[in-house]
């Protein structure tokens, strides 16, 4: 059924919660799994080239953090993973991603919609579900929900 799956893994619970289940699939219908990172935005008000280099050095590391830990979840259920990291608007870049491996699935982590100070948290989910030409799973795990609760209590929103 599934060929291709592309899971999406941010460093968050949710996004590992997501690596769990799309290796579980990955490895019921032998489908090739791709770990799919997006680096988003630079510094917007960097004085120098130096100081836009450790940033974009500090993202590349944690971000081979992010994908040495998805690709353990995915060993942990069976699954070989590859991995990828790009750079750009989170959606557009899953979208794209999607699109260039002819991934037939597209697994991602949960995250709550909530309203701090006008802004909509958590809208690639969205976004993603609506352009990409792929199927869409969108991963409710239990610890996925422990960054929504500490939110809701840092901005007294309970």
């Amino acid at each position: 059924m599934h060929e291709v799956i592309v899971v999406c893994v941010d460093g968050s619970p949710g996004g590992y919660a997501a690596v769990a289940e799309a290796a579980e699939l990955a490895f019921r219908f032998n489908a090739r799994l791709i770990s799919l990172s997006v680096e988003e935005g630079l510094p917007k008000h960097a004085a120098t080239m130096g100081e836009v280099d450790e940033f974009k050095r500090e993202r590349d590391s944690y971000f081979e953090g992010v994908q040495a830990q998805a690709a353990a979840i995915a060993r942990e259920h069976h699954a070989t993973l590859t991995s990828e990291v790009r750079i750009g608007h989170a959606a557009d870049a899953i979208v794209d991603f999607v699109a260039e491996v002819s991934a037939d699935l597209v697994v991602l982590g949960y995250r709550r919609h909530v309203r701090i100070l006008g802004h909509l948290i958590g809208a690639t989910s969205r976004k993603v579900s609506a352009a990409a030409n792929a199927s869409v799973l969108i991963v409710k795990g239990a610890r996925a929900d422990v960054g929504h609760q500490r939110l809701l209590e840092l901005y007294g929103l309970q």
